[in-house]
């Protein structure tokens, strides 16, 4: 089999695979929860539900530009293949 194959029928799913967690990552995932935990602390239940609607935007923002990303990236990947190939 091929790649354009295992693309065509569905063995390959880019949106399923998940990024390797740098330590860089893995700390500001950290710093991230803690922040948000203290934060909850003080918030009243509507100011939580506030920022769960938030936290649910901001994942849909970050899910949407990761799909562009990609994207992006492919269209350059090709780009470069054209040039290789010229």
């Amino acid at each position: 089999m091929n790649i354009i194959e295992d693309l065509y029928y569905g063995r390959i799913a880019p949106y399923e695979v998940s990024m390797t967690a740098t330590p860089e990552f893995e700390k500001l995932k950290a710093l991230a929860a803690e922040n948000e935990d203290l934060l909850r602390e003080t918030l009243s239940d509507e100011q939580k539900e506030q920022l769960e609607k938030l936290t649910e935007s901001v994942t849909d923002i970050s899910s949407v530009s990761e799909r562009e990303m990609f994207i992006i990236g492919f269209r350059l990947g090709v780009k470069l293949m054209i040039d290789v190939l010229k």
